[in-house]
Order: C-alpha cells, then sequence, then structure tokens
C-alpha cells in the first residue's frame, strides 16, 4: 500500500530533550527529562493533520516501510535575492542549504509524530528516496510511504 501525505505549515525540527532537577512529594530529588511546549504542540498539530487524510479503516504498517518522497518546503526569506524569488515562481526548486538539518532534525520531529499513526514505530522506516529541502510559496511536507510486505 502506498500512502501519499501533505503537512501545511513550516517544517520545524525537532530539539532535543530538556532535562531538569526536579524533587518528590518525599523531598527526594531525580532528573526530569522534558520536550518543550512548541515542540510537542507541533508533533501534535503534524499527527492531527495526518489523522485527517488517512483512507476510513486504516491500521498502522506493521511491515517495514520506504519512503518513496520526503520534501520539506520552507517559505522565502526576506532577504533572498529578486532572481531566486523569480525562479520559485515559474516553478523551479530552489534549494534550501542552511539550517535545520535535513537528516537529524526534521526527519525526527516527522516521524515520532507519525509512529502509532501510520506505522508503529519509526525503527520500521528502512529507506528513504527523493530527499529534498527547498523554498516554495506553499510550505509544507510531501510525504509518500510505502510498506513493504515480505
Amino acid at each position: 500500500m502506498i500512502l501519499t501525505l501533505k503537512i501545511t505549515g513550516i517544517p520545524k525540527p525537532k530539539q532535543s530533550a530538556r532535562f531538569r532537577i526536579a524533587s518528590n512529594s518525599n523531598g527526594a530529588q531525580f532528573i526530569h527529562k522534558y520536550q518543550k511546549k512548541e515542540v510537542v504542540e507541533n508533533e501534535n498539530n503534524i499527527k492531527l493533520e495526518v489523522l485527517s487524510q488517512l483512507p476510513e479503516g486504516f491500521q498502522p504498517f506493521r511491515s517495514p516501510v520506504k519512503v518513496n518522497k520526503l520534501h520539506y518546503i520552507f517559505p522565502p526569506t526576506k532577504g533572498m535575492r529578486k532572481r531566486d524569488i523569480a525562479r520559485i515562481e515559474a516553478h523551479e526548486i530552489v534549494y534550501k542549504s542552511t539550517k535545520p538539518d535535513l537528516t537529524d532534525n526534521l526527519q525526527k520531529g516527522l516521524f515520532d509524530a507519525l509512529e502509532g499513526v501510520v506505522f508503529l514505530n519509526d525503527s520500521q522506516i528502512c529507506s528513504i528516496n527523493n530527499l529534498k529541502k527547498y523554498y516554495g510559496f506553499t510550505p509544507g511536507i510531501i510525504l509518500e510511504l510505502e510498506e513493504i510486505l515480505n
């Protein structure tokens, strides 16, 4: 089965977990691990948008998963050259070569949000093809997943 998803909004990287020293009711201290509110909200928004696009009765993939297409589309920056804006208007690809990192931070947040919804665990992803990060006037993520049946 092939599943194509379009997630609207500016792609956001997942930041590393934060740690703080906390105390329980007995006064014993422990290290508390947490994510910033913005990171959790972003994952929840992705999850809700994906749930609205899934076919009725969809069950999360249980077999290995291949990502056939993963495009991150960012809005043009204020300082972008007019030549690059014209290329975007002509539907040419103008690649984004600045942060966030393509392979680590962007994928982690997206795949964590899809865990339990599209696949059981992001460790099922065994192949990623057609991976791009570029500018466009409609920011978002285009994702095509395929379950590999053994």
